[in-house]
């Protein structure tokens, strides 16, 4: 069985018996859905999902700190120019 992924939507095409391909298909998905790689892949999504989130909070809550410290050291300034 292959698959042909368009705009327009999805193209399956077989060649040969659909009886054994429809059982190929079967066998294949039953693999795929219990399979160890498959739980290796989600856990590798989930941990790099979580790293990359990790990093963008980091370079908003530096970017935070900039604004406020810059604000706050213009205040210092002021107060020492009074």
């Amino acid at each position: 069985m292959r698959v042909k992924r368009t705009k327009k939507g999805t193209n399956y095409s077989y060649s040969g018996d659909l009886e054994q391909e429809i059982e190929k298909a079967k066998a294949e998905y039953k693999e795929k859905e219990t399979s160890q790689e498959r739980i290796f892949l989600l856990w590798q999504y989930q941990k790099a999902k979580r790293a990359r989130e990790k990093y963008e909070q980091r370079i908003a809550d530096l970017k935070n700190f900039v604004k406020l410290a810059e604000e706050k050291l213009e205040e210092q300034r002021n107060a020492d120019d009074a």
